[in-house]
């Protein structure tokens, strides 16, 4: 059996409610002093315990009108209950999200452990108000405004007691209950760690909600032990630019011994040192961190920027395009760079943001693909500080930026005879990763006695540097490549079983001419280009030559364009046509015209058989994502001959 009760718990559960239906009281010590509480309540509200009540689930309309009344904590909300249910799938779990009221708004999971007639009851539009349903997780967390499980008997209504329940109240900023996440299940299935993973869920909502409120001021992290910077548990305080004191996030202010709302006054009150001194003096250290004591009791505290002022709403993409054109490093974001903060509004980046939230924590490496500049290396650095290994070292190796015999010492370490002009040995790229994420750009232009090197590594988990003992490294795997690797390995280029090492989520990036957010993620890149609060906008005849350049540099071109346009913008703030770059203007006249695409005729052989041979064979390995003895198979050769006839020289035979 899966749940963590006896049986003779259960009964003695159901005892107890009996009694307090009969007699008024309960037996000490056999439920919570707040489902006492609860039943009390829901005698008073008159609700009835012995028979099946009806539904009362509103109409469609009226649904409408509420699901829109909370539309932002529902785009808040959506995508943490969707990891929910990925970690819950096969325990017959939904999980519910409900308005302040106990209204329910939406719902995920297998409803199939409810009977037949009651699917309905966990579905939008019905409420759990404790009016309506008695004592239950969502209308008691609501009353009692605290998580809380409901299990089996608890439930005030009789048919209600094969489920168990487990519910947090999401508060807003400001300390009211916004809403309610839920995980509903069969009583005997129910596991004590689900009231844990609510609560973790909704503190990730909450600080979205915190972030969005306050996303024009000045953020912090805090929290007495620096491990717990930038995780759910710490403390997000809110300063306007001049350093009064807002708010903070309520569900863990108790970690500084602050009452919600209980506080008004400024930094300096808090800290006891000068809001301007702190933000200049994070402003020149990297990490953004300090440590301070609270003027209240004296106690240490570690405090980070998360936000500075005049920050603006995650804007997709704009981050990505940040790196200088002289630069194989982008430049540190101004604002945590994270799933979260990246968004995304074109659907493709929508796509890959999902897929990568849902892998976090699985220890599934990642093969990113795409053109050069699509912001391979921004989306890894956002997927290491969303996991959990954000606080380990991002290590970022650009494999076609170093000499080939060079490779192997950045990877692997370097010896004492001074390998690479190195004076001394030293931990390589993979050591230094050690309990953070490593990222190895250009992976297909790795040489191969490196990449043989590497399998083993990643089977092992082991690595030793020349000279040096093994040792054992844990760490997230992030490749990329503008290549298809599929064909390097189809080509014999890349090693078979190192692509299906490394290749547990490939996620294509879009090149910058396919995305449909690109006046977003310019108007973007200008602001941050004009900074000191300087106001300006493109002209409608510049956005239109936005969304028709076939970017080749993709969103390191965007900012060099944007960069060089806003040094010759006049006193208007208006990006004109003349002021863009000639050679961005040169690109775009010669780019061809759309052509109708017409029927197929009789086609025109211009290539020899033998090249159009190897493009066939090409195009099945591609259609088997790689695999050559699957696309043996399918043309009905042997692996040898697939292949010889893919070698480059086979074909000039």
């Amino acid at each position: 059996m899966k749940h963590n009760q006896t049986d003779a718990d259960v009964a003695a559960i159901r005892r107890a409610h009996g009694q307090f239906l009969s007699k008024g009281r309960v037996p000490e010590g056999v439920v919570p002093d707040f489902i006492e509480r609860s039943w009390r309540r829901s005698a008073a509200f008159g609700v009835a315990h012995d028979r099946i009540r009806e539904i009362g689930r509103v109409d469609e309309a009226d649904l409408r009108v509420a699901v829109s009344q909370y539309g932002s904590l529902i785009n808040f909300a959506a995508p943490v209950m969707e990891n929910l249910r990925h970690q819950l799938t096969g325990s017959g779990s939904v999980v519910l999200l409900c308005s302040g009221d106990g209204f329910i708004l939406h719902s995920l999971g297998d409803p199939d452990f409810l009977p037949k007639a009651q699917h309905v009851a966990l579905k939008p539009g019905v409420s759990w108000a404790e009016e309506q349903k008695g004592t239950n997780a969502i209308g008691t967390a609501i009353a009692e405004r605290k998580p809380v499980v409901v299990y089996a008997g608890h439930h005030y209504i009789r048919q209600n007691h094969f489920l168990a329940c487990s519910a947090t109240p999401v508060l807003d900023p400001f300390g009211d209950v916004a809403g309610v996440l839920d995980i509903t299940c069969d009583y005997r299935w129910h596991q004590r760690h689900t009231l844990a993973l609510v609560q973790i869920a909704v503190r990730v909502i909450e600080r979205q909600m915190f972030q969005h409120r306050f996303c024009r001021d000045v953020i912090f992290n805090v929290h007495p032990e620096r491990n717990y910077l930038g995780s759910p548990f710490d403390v997000q305080m809110a300063f306007s630019e001049d350093g009064e004191f807002l708010a903070a996030t309520p569900s863990t202010c108790s970690e500084l011994n602050i009452l919600p709302g209980a506080f008004h006054g400024r930094f300096e009150e808090l800290f006891g040192v000068s809001f301007e001194q702190i933000l200049h003096r994070l402003g020149r250290i990297s990490p953004p961190v300090l440590q301070l004591r609270m003027q209240s009791d004296g106690r240490p505290v570690f405090l980070q920027l998360a936000q500075p002022a005049h920050a603006r709403p995650a804007i997709p993409g704009a981050s990505l395009a940040s790196a200088s054109d002289a630069e194989l490093r982008p430049r540190a974001p101004a604002a945590p760079l994270n799933l979260e903060t990246l968004g995304a509004m074109d659907p493709a980046m929508q796509a890959n943001v999902d897929k990568a939230r849902r892998s976090l924590g699985r220890d599934i490496p990642i093969l990113l693909e795409g053109e050069t500049g699509s912001g391979k290396e921004w989306f890894a650095r956002a997927i290491h500080n969303s996991g959990a290994r954000a606080r380990g070292e991002f290590v970022a190796l650009n494999c076609a930026a170093i000499p080939e015999l060079l490779v192997e010492s950045e990877l692997f370490g370097h010896d004492e005879n001074g390998q690479g002009g190195r004076r001394k040995g030293g931990p390589g790229s993979i050591q230094r990763a050690d309990g953070g994420t490593l990222f190895l750009d250009e992976i297909g232009e790795m040489p191969m006695p490196a990449q043989a090197r590497l399998l083993r590594v990643l089977q092992e988990r082991v690595v030793a540097a020349p000279g040096e003992a093994p040792v054992e490294v844990d760490m997230t795997l992030i490749c990329a490549t503008h290549h298809r690797l599929a064909t390097l390995v189809a080509a014999g280029r890349f090693r078979e079983d190192l692509y299906y090492r490394i290749n547990g989520l490939t996620l294509t990036m879009p090149p910058l001419r396919d995305r449909g957010d690109i006046a977003h993620i310019a108007r973007a890149i200008l602001t941050q280009e004009c900074g000191g609060g300087r106001t300006a906008d493109f002209s409608s005849d510049v956005i239109e030559l936005f969304g028709r350049h076939p970017w080749p540099g993709n969103l390191r071109q965007l900012h060099s364009v944007i960069r060089a346009a806003a040094a010759m913008m006049d006193e208007e703030n208006v990006i004109e046509r003349r002021h863009l770059p000639e050679d961005f203007l040169v690109q775009l006249e010669h780019e061809p015209e759309p052509q109708p695409v017409a029927a197929p005729a009789v086609a025109v052989v211009t290539e020899s058989l033998q090249v159009i041979e190897l493009h066939a064979i090409q195009e099945t390995v591609r259609q088997n994502q790689g695999n050559i003895s699957a696309a043996a198979r399918q043309l009905g050769v042997s692996r040898t001959t697939l292949y010889r006839k893919l070698r480059p020289e086979s074909s000039n035979q």
